[in-house]
């Protein structure tokens, strides 16, 4: 995949380059420490059964997080260094997790596998590029059991506490998901957590290689930022996010 052209992070520089213990979130702000809120309300409901699939794992919060329910988890990410993050996480929380280096859009090897898969935060990472979406939303489809459930949670354009920043629109999953083999039903607005400090935005910028596009659509949402920051505690920020739920036709 072209990282310029599809304005996506060198998440392998991002996991390497940061401190073994998250302790700077300019590096990675989405690493809360622990699983996203909406994540454990999705599992505190039932929502969660049999094989669970973390694609795009990163530090492995959410697939620890199943693990400590009793649930089979899986993370898959194509970062090695994310990779080893999250077994030292899984270490030392004391669960087994099947975590594997591997590019998550496409899943070769997992066919036939899963009941559950919870995407969190992956599937927008590939904003401008469909092709890419529709061949994950796929591969999602022939690594899971008849019946599997797909539940998602992906940047929106809704409005949060003056935070607003250029997601992915509803009808986006209305095109790829049922062309793929899944059926939604649900889709409405939640909130994710991140850890924005004004550094973040620069190092981010790093991680693009300067491309100017991608600043320019950051743009907006660091002078909200700038803002909303004398406001929060703990750098803490909430972020409009999409969730949506799906199920497996055959």
């Amino acid at each position: 995949m072209d990282k310029e052209a599809n304005r996506t992070p060198d998440f392998e520089a991002l996991y390497r380059e940061a401190p073994p213990e998250q302790n700077a979130p300019a590096s990675i702000p989405w690493d809360i420490g622990g699983p996203q809120p909406a994540v454990q309300q999705l599992v505190a409901y039932g929502a969660v059964r049999g094989e669970v699939l973390d694609p795009g794992t990163g530090p492995g919060h959410h697939a620890i997080h199943y693990a400590s329910k009793g649930y089979s988890a899986t993370g898959i990410d194509a970062s090695p260094a994310a990779i080893e993050r999250a077994k030292r996480n899984a270490e030392r929380a004391g669960v087994q997790v099947d975590f594997q280096v591997a590019d998550a859009t496409r899943l070769d090897g997992l066919e036939d596998r899963f009941d559950t898969v919870v995407d969190s935060a992956f599937y927008h990472v590939f904003l401008d590029d469909e092709e890419t979406q529709h061949r994950y939303a796929q591969a999602l489809h022939r690594a899971t059991r008849p019946g599997a459930r797909l539940f998602m949670f992906e940047f929106g354009r809704h409005n949060v506490n003056g935070l607003q920043p250029e997601g992915l629109p509803a009808e986006n999953f209305e095109r790829v998901l049922p062309a793929a083999g899944w059926r939604i039903d649900y889709l409405g607005t939640t909130t994710y957590q991140a850890t924005f400090t004004p550094e973040t935005f620069i190092r981010l910028t790093q991680e693009m290689n300067g491309d100017s596009a991608w600043a320019e659509r950051m743009r907006p949402v660091q002078e909200q930022f700038r803002i909303l920051a004398p406001l929060l505690r703990d750098d803490r920020v909430h972020l409009p996010v999409w969730a949506v739920a799906a199920t497996r036709l055959d």
